[in-house]
């Protein structure tokens, strides 16, 4: 009897496989897209301000030594460096204070005008940029950083390639899930030849700046 109770249950079990994985499928896809809806613009923000922000420029390689003081071009590589390491410094200042509910940069903890303003540009060029722009520049940003810049740039990697090695850095895809619909970000990873994810992505681990310099600017 039990035998033939056991068979009769695994005989349904077979007969239900396809729409109990179609119904867990679909939990997961509903579990992923809410997701998605709560993390997208802090991914977005972290991958903008990494490609923007002293990360990956090594702000101590922008050095201004003196040597071409009388020169003809002393005043602008002073100005040059003092330039970049001053927008570094403000994109520190701004980013400590994080967001509000909706997503922008919390402007009512900002100390002064100057911070305010730089908010409120830094904003409009996030803006600016769409979701594919946004990732292309992350991934040649961070291929580059990982010293396969010039390996995609001759084509003897592919950007399929290149995006896994940035995950294994980053210990995950977290740092590439910056659109808030799983067709959007699909539609994305589409145009890559990237896979997308189909289950929440672990957090990834934060940005290691890598050894050695990205561009030095020293008077001489």
């Amino acid at each position: 009897m039990s035998l033939t109770v056991n068979r009769r249950v695994t005989q349904l079990e077979v007969k239900n496989a396809g729409t109990i994985k179609s119904m867990a499928d679909e939990l997961r896809a509903k579990e992923l897209e809410a997701w998605r809806a709560k993390n997208y613009n802090r991914i977005s923000w972290e991958l903008f301000v990494l490609i923007k922000g002293p990360q990956l420029e090594h702000p101590d390689n922008y050095i201004y030594d003196g040597s071409d003081r009388e020169g003809p071009f002393a005043e602008q590589n002073k100005a040059y460096v003092d330039s970049h390491l001053a927008f570094f410094d403000m994109i520190d200042r701004v980013m400590k204070h994080r967001f509000d509910e909706e997503g922008f940069l919390r402007k009512s903890k900002m100390s002064t005008k100057e911070e305010m303003a730089f908010a409120v540009c830094f904003e409009e060029l996030f803006w600016s940029i769409d979701e594919k722009d946004l990732l292309t520049s992350g991934i040649v940003h961070q291929a580059i950083a990982l010293d396969y810049g010039v390996a995609l740039y001759e084509g003897e990697i592919t950007i399929a390639e290149v995006v896994k090695k940035i995950d294994e850095h980053r210990s995950g895809p977290e740092w590439r899930q910056i659109c808030d619909t799983n067709a959007d970000q699909e539609a994305i990873d589409r145009s890559f030849g990237i896979p997308s994810v189909t289950e929440i992505p672990p957090p990834g681990r934060p940005w290691k700046r890598p050894e050695g310099d990205i561009e030095s600017v020293v008077g001489s």
